[in-house]
């Protein structure tokens, strides 16, 4: 979470949703942790350059980057409905997140 925050402080306004085996609860020794974040600030940057930018990212945090119209799109898609099942909600300053929960909790 101390990240996240770091994130939020550098970019702004961000949504920021664990989901996978820590979500879960299941993890491992060997889990990655993923995390999607959505920020207006990955609007116009390229996929790479948005990697670039989490440089100081956490070991084993895997995000995914979007914008929040690509945000949007993805979650239509149900495996990525499926994946937010069992996620948590750790920023949702776009307002995003909770629509989908309750969606996907039905």
């Amino acid at each position: 979470m101390e990240y996240v925050m770091k994130l939020r402080a550098r970019w702004g306004k961000l949504t920021a949703i664990l989901y996978g085996s820590y979500a879960r609860g299941d993890f491992n020794l060997w889990s990655d942790v993923d995390v999607i974040l959505i920020t207006e600030h990955f609007r116009g940057r390229e996929f790479i350059t948005r990697c670039v930018e989490l440089i100081d990212t956490p070991p084993r945090l895997e995000p995914i980057c979007w914008t929040p119209e690509e945000a949007r799109k993805a979650m239509k898609k149900p495996w990525r409905i499926e994946a937010l099942r069992t996620s948590i909600i750790l920023i949702d300053d776009h307002g995003l997140a909770r629509p989908w929960m309750q969606w996907v909790t039905v």
